[in-house]
């Protein structure tokens, strides 16, 4: 029998997993603090905790949690980390968790939680530069261009001093481009917080007994026609205002619009290639080099950003014709999912 969550579950029980959760959070903070190495891969599932409590037992205790972990972590850090938390991982991890709670529709639940951790992204640079009186930003930046010199000095031994003049002005200009799109890359980091933090949930919560209802399959993923049309006028206004010599906000909205279509157009074009393996009968290894090599050869990019589009414009693939299922599949593959028992 499967366990349950929500509102027949007793307030000590609830209470107890909150302090434990809150312990669990307590935990992360101090691996995130101390070490260094296990901080880069625990700063992606900081939230995770929270989400877990606030699905087994609703917003109320989620939140208790938080306040408990910054609580400590306050005492035992410093203040200033404590503050971090609160605002950055634990208002995602909050709300993601009671949107669980509330059994919300797949998009309805994703937007909401997106939304949420753009708030969290958004506080975390104001914390910085009104709390730290530091600009992050600036910061990691900073230290990029100070590395190159220094990396292309010691490269020009090897390659010739020519070479080495050429690389370094390829990475500079590198650097202004990734100065230039940062925002949209930030935004498009909310989204993927939220599913992986959501995937690990199911994981977690199925090893409790509980079945959570999970994503449409990845066949049935799609992008309204609106992103290709924002594509083609980030990458027209690029073009025009870069020939223009005109390197405003306009410049830097068009850099941005175009980046993050870019991205949606990728996955689209990545979703279309299974689609047509999948039905083709085609091995799916295939397919896992092939989202292996779209992450570092440009050119496969660029092609799966093409395949996209015409995705998203034609729609092969009949998504929109579609009527959804009365029992949503789960997004790997382990068949219809189901809401617990009550």
């Amino acid at each position: 029998m499967a366990l349950t969550y929500g509102r027949n579950r007793g307030s000590t029980s609830a209470m107890v997993e909150g302090a434990i959760f809150a312990a669990i959070a307590i935990v992360f903070n101090l691996l995130f603090y101390y070490v260094p190495f296990v901080g880069v891969f625990l700063n992606l599932v900081m939230p995770l905790p929270l989400v877990v409590c606030g699905i087994r037992n609703g917003m109320r205790y989620s939140i208790l949690s938080a306040v408990v972990a910054t609580a400590i972590v306050a005492m035992v850090i410093n203040p200033v980390h404590a503050l971090f938390f609160l605002a950055v991982f634990g208002i995602m991890g909050v709300a993601l968790g009671e949107c669980v709670h509330r059994r919300l529709p797949a998009k309805k639940l994703f937007a909401i939680s997106t939304a949420a951790g753009l708030v969290s992204i958004g506080l975390n640079l104001v914390l910085a530069l009104y709390v730290l009186g530091i600009n992050p930003v600036d910061m990691m930046f900073s230290q990029l261009d100070a590395a190159v010199p220094q990396m292309t000095q010691s490269l020009s031994g090897a390659m010739g001093a020519q070479q080495a003049a050429e690389l370094e002005a390829q990475m500079t200009e590198t650097m202004r481009l990734m100065k230039i799109v940062l925002p949209g890359a930030m935004i498009l980091v909310a989204p993927c917080l939220v599913l992986l933090n959501y995937w690990l949930a199911r994981k977690i919560m199925a090893r409790a007994g509980i079945q959570l209802e999970g994503f449409p399959p990845a066949e049935r993923w799609g992008f309204p026609r609106m992103v290709a049309l924002l594509y083609v006028l980030g990458l027209v206004g690029l073009q025009y205002l870069n020939g223009a010599g005109i390197h405003n906000w306009m410049y830097t909205l068009a850099a941005n619009v175009w980046t993050i279509c870019s991205m949606l157009l990728v996955v689209q074009g990545l979703v279309g290639v299974y689609w047509w393996m999948k039905r083709k009968g085609k091995n799916l290894f295939w397919f896992r080099i092939l989202v292996f090599v779209a992450l570092f050869l440009p050119v496969v990019t660029l092609a799966m950003t093409y395949v996209g589009g015409y995705d998203i414009l034609f729609d092969p693939r009949g998504v929109r014709k579609q009527a959804p299922d009365r029992k949503p599949q789960a997004p790997d593959g382990d068949g219809p999912a189901e809401r617990p028992r009550k």
